[in-house]
């Protein structure tokens, strides 16, 4: 008679894959999303280095990465990590705002526009909001 249960490591590959394709997918949709923001503000006049393609997709990806990662660490090492994370993720997204504002303020990139500046805001938003819905999906809050 052979035991047709599944072995621990077996169960864990497809949730694995599962996890991997999520954060592509998130990664891919934030890069997309920031893409076409950067297109379209510079369609409407804010050409300026910040929303040239490389460095759009490379913070895009990177930051999408991070915040992932970050969301998983607070699920895995906090018993009760939703109302945690409820607080954190609005504070570092407006943490993440403050380079923007002064920015804003000081214009110390040649080229920068409020609008270009809104658009860069926007970005942090689109990114924490793709890494949440991934976040969400490969490591459910607690509590």
């Amino acid at each position: 008679m052979t035991d047709t249960a599944a072995s621990p490591a077996a169960v864990s590959r497809p949730r694995t894959l599962r996890a991997l394709l999520l954060v592509l997918t998130g990664v891919a949709a934030s890069a997309a999303a920031t893409t076409h923001l950067a297109v379209l503000a510079t369609l409407m006049g804010a050409g300026f280095a910040p929303l040239e393609p490389l460095p759009i997709l490379t913070f895009a990806i990177v930051g999408t990465l991070l915040a992932i990662a970050g969301w998983v660490l607070v699920v895995r090492f906090v018993k009760r990590s939703a109302p945690v994370l409820r607080v954190l993720v609005p504070a570092l997204v407006a943490a993440s705002l403050i380079p923007d504002v002064i920015l804003l303020a000081t214009g110390f990139i040649p080229g920068t526009t409020p609008l270009g500046v809104v658009a860069l805001m926007l970005m942090h938003v689109v990114v924490a909001a793709s890494a949440v819905a991934v976040g969400r999906r490969i490591a459910p809050p607690r509590g």
